[in-house]
C-alpha cells in the first residue's frame, strides 16, 4: 500500500518497550502530504474545514493546522471549544449539528460560530431565537454514496439534510425571520471512490445556490475514499476536481461573482497517517476456524464491528514465510470483537506485533472504556522525533473524575 504509513518493527519494539501495548502511532508527514493532495486536486482556492470528529487528537490538528487546512468543521460544543483552543478563530469554524437542541443552538451561537442547519424543525426555532442571524443550510441532494450503507449520508432513507421537496419551506422561513444565507452545505457519504455520485450532488447544490446570488460559499462536505485494502489503488482526487469545475466556473459565470468553495474532509486527511499498533496475545482454532489473538479490540477500533469495514492487518515481526488464514480477533467480551475473517498472515507467533493499517479515522476518537479496558496511548512520529500525544490512564486517573478515588 503506497504512501499509506505502516510504522517498522523497530520503532513499534521500542514503544511498546516504553508504554506497552496497543497503542496509536502517527506519521506527521502523511498528515502533511494529505493536506498537500486536497490542495493540488482542488486548487488553493479551496478552503479545508477538517472534519475534527474523524480525530480529535490536538497534536494531529495543531499539524494539519501547520499544513494549511482552513479551518474546522465541528458537530458538538466540546469540539468547537477544542479548536477555539487550539486558536480557530469563530469565523474558522462551522458547527453542522444533527437534531440540535435550543440549548445547543444557543451556546454555539454564544461562540459566533456559523450554524448549518439540515431540518426544517431547527431552522424554524433558530429562526424564532436569532431572527436577522447569519445561517448555512445542508442539503440533502437525493443522492448518496459510501463504502455500505451504514455511512451513507443522503438520499432518502438518510436522516441528515434538507430535501429538495421542503426547500421551499424553508425560503419562506429565511424569509420570515431576515435569516442572513451565507452558505449551502452537503455531503454524501464516508468512504466514496468514484466521481459520479459526487459531481450529481454537486450539480444540485449549484441548482439551488443559483437561487442566491449573495452566497458567501458552497460547502460540498468530505467523504473521500481511502485505502483499507492491500491491494487497493491510491483515489484519483484530481478526478474529483475536474469533475466538478466546468459546473462550478459556470455557476460563477451566471452568479457574477466567484464563490468560496469549501470542502469538510476528516478520513481522507487522517487515516492513511496512523496504524494501530498491537500484539498478538493467543492462537487457538476450532474445528473450522484458525483464531489469532490480539491485545485490542472494538474498543480501540470500532469501524469493522460498526460498519464491517476492513482494516488491513500486517504481521510487523514476519514479512516472508508461510501464510496461513485465520480470524483476528480482540480481548473484548463480545462476539462481534472481530477485526477481520480469512485474513492471510505470515505464520504468526504469540508475542508478535501486528499494525492494524489506516486506523487514524474513528479509530481513537470512537474508542470506549469498555471492558473496563483503557484507552490507547498515542504517538506520533516526525521524522526522527516520537512523541507520546496521549498517556495511557491508570484505574485511579479513569475514575477521579467521578469522584470515586
Amino acid at each position: 500500500m503506497k504512501n499509506v504509513y505502516i510504522p517498522s518493527l523497530e520503532i513499534c519494539e521500542k514503544l511498546a518497550d516504553e508504554y506497552g501495548t496497543p497503542f496509536f502511532i502517527t506519521d506527521a508527514q502523511t498528515l502533511r502530504d494529505r493536506v498537500a493532495s486536497f490542495k493540488n486536486a482542488f486548487g488553493q482556492r479551496c478552503k479545508i474545514y477538517f472534519a475534527i470528529k474523524a480525530n480529535f487528537n490536538p497534536h494531529t490538528i495543531n499539524v494539519l493546522k501547520s499544513a494549511g487546512i482552513d479551518g474546522i468543521d465541528a458537530v458538538s460544543p466540546f469540539e468547537i471549544e477544542l479548536a477555539k483552543t487550539l486558536s480557530f478563530r469563530s469565523n474558522q469554524i462551522i458547527f453542522t449539528g444533527n437534531g440540535s437542541s435550543d440549548e445547543e443552538l444557543k451556546s454555539v451561537m454564544k461562540e459566533e460560530v456559523l450554524c448549518n442547519i439540515g431540518s426544517i424543525s431547527e431552522l424554524e426555532r433558530f429562526g424564532r431565537m436569532f431572527p436577522k442571524a447569519n445561517v448555512s443550510i445542508r442539503l440533502n441532494p437525493g443522492v448518496g454514496d459510501g463504502e455500505n450503507e451504514n455511512v451513507i449520508t443522503a438520499g432518502d432513507a438518510s436522516k441528515f439534510g434538507i430535501i429538495e421537496r421542503d426547500f421551499a419551506i424553508a425560503k419562506a422561513l429565511i424569509n420570515k425571520f431576515e435569516l442572513q444565507l451565507k452558505g449551502l452545505h452537503c455531503h454524501i457519504g464516508s468512504g466514496f471512490y468514484k466521481t459520479e455520485v459526487f459531481a450529481k450532488a454537486v450539480f444540485h447544490i449549484l441548482q439551488t445556490a443559483s437561487q442566491f446570488p449573495s452566497l458567501d460559499f458552497i460547502d460540498l462536505g468530505g467523504g473521500f475514499g481511502v485505502r483499507y485494502h492491500e491491494d487497493q489503488a491510491q483515489i484519483d482526487l484530481i478526478s474529483f476536481g475536474s469533475s466538478i469545475m466546468d459546473m462550478v466556473n459556470k455557476f460563477e459565470e451566471e452568479n457574477g461573482k466567484p464563490v468560496e468553495l469549501r470542502f469538510e474532509p476528516g478520513k481522507y486527511l487522517v487515516s492513511e497517517s496512523t496504524c494501530l499498533v498491537s500484539k498478538i496475545t493467543t492462537r487457538k482454532s476450532t474445528r473450522t476456524q484458525e483464531f489469532v489473538c490480539l491485545d485490542t479490540g472494538f474498543h480501540h477500533l470500532i469501524r469493522p464491528a460498526l460498519y464491517g469495514s476492513n482494516h488491513q492487518i500486517v504481521n510487523l515481526n514476519r514479512k516472508d514465510g508461510d501464510k496461513i488464514k485465520a480470524t483476528v480477533v480482540g480481548n473484548v467480551c463480545e462476539s462481534t470483537d472481530v477485526f477481520g475473517k480469512n485474513v492471510e498472515m505470515v505464520d504468526p507467533k504469540e508475542g508478535d506485533l501486528v499494525a492494524l493499517v489506516s486506523a487514524g479515522a474513528y479509530g481513537s476518537s470512537m474508542s470506549s472504556l469498555y471492558n473496563l479496558r483503557p484507552y490507547a496511548s498515542e504517538v506520533m512520529v516526525d521524522g526522527s522525533n516520537v512523541t507520546l500525544t496521549r498517556k495511557r490512564q491508570s484505574f485511579v486517573e479513569t475514575f477521579q473524575s467521578l469522584g470515586f478515588v
